[in-house]
């Protein structure tokens, strides 16, 4: 499997994805680098239980790489479809069930890590400029670090939902537009998936973003092992 991951990376040229991440991040850091110069953004905000610049800085990149996720399942996966490249690599002497789970891997498993960068990045430089008391970011607490990873799992198995889409019409297209749409409701419904994880409703949001990724994967299976490649 992670043979067949490290093939996916190195077929669809990596390099410009890291390229797009980056150029991604650095965009979202400088916008939240111009809303943290207002001192109230340190104030905490009840709902969420984070300070308003922590919240922002959470979904903001929660969502870009909620969008992010669907926009490479879209080339990973349905575009495969588009141009054929998946019916030959059906036809090699490996499980086709493994073949698309390498390629929904290879997605998840890079953006889950740029996504964790990302924010790694943009805390280190916001403290460095303000404190981490003044942004009331509290980097020293366990709850702190569970948050943000839990949070960027939920949006990258957000980011998995277009799959479904796409691959019901074979449109990568239709599985772009998808990660937008899914991008706006997990926006509108969980606030960009910072409600706190304690919380019933939190903990409801996050599981059904997770069943949603679970039923796009495995339809995307579904059915492959009989399909006809001809």
């Amino acid at each position: 499997m992670l043979k067949l991951i490290h093939l996916e990376w190195k077929k669809h040229t990596l390099w410009k994805y890291i390229r797009n991440a980056a150029i991604t991040t650095a965009a979202l850091l400088g916008l939240l680098l111009l809303i943290s110069s207002d001192a109230g953004t340190g104030k905490m905000i009840a709902q969420t239980g984070k300070s308003e610049i922590h919240s922002l800085t959470e979904m903001f990149l929660n969502m870009a790489y909620l969008v992010f996720t669907g926009a490479m399942l879209s080339a990973f996966v349905v575009g495969e479809y588009e141009n054929r490249r998946m019916h030959l690599m059906f036809s090699y002497p490996i499980r086709r069930r493994t073949i698309m789970a390498s390629k929904i891997l290879a997605v998840c498993i890079f953006n889950f890590a740029a996504l964790l960068a990302g924010k790694l990045l943009v805390y280190t430089v916001l403290i460095a400029v303000r404190s981490a008391g003044a942004l009331g970011i509290s980097i020293g607490e366990l709850s702190f670090w569970t948050d943000m990873l839990l949070g960027s799992a939920v949006s990258i198995c957000g980011g998995c939902i277009p799959l479904f889409v796409g691959m019901k019409i074979k449109s990568s297209k239709a599985a772009l537009v998808a990660s937008f749409v899914i991008m706006l409701a997990v926006l509108g419904v969980t606030q960009g998936n910072i409600l706190p994880r304690t919380s019933f409703m939190g903990m409801v949001y996050d599981a059904a973003q997770i069943l949603l990724a679970a039923a796009a994967a495995v339809f995307a299976a579904c059915g492959i092992e009989t399909e006809d490649v001809n």
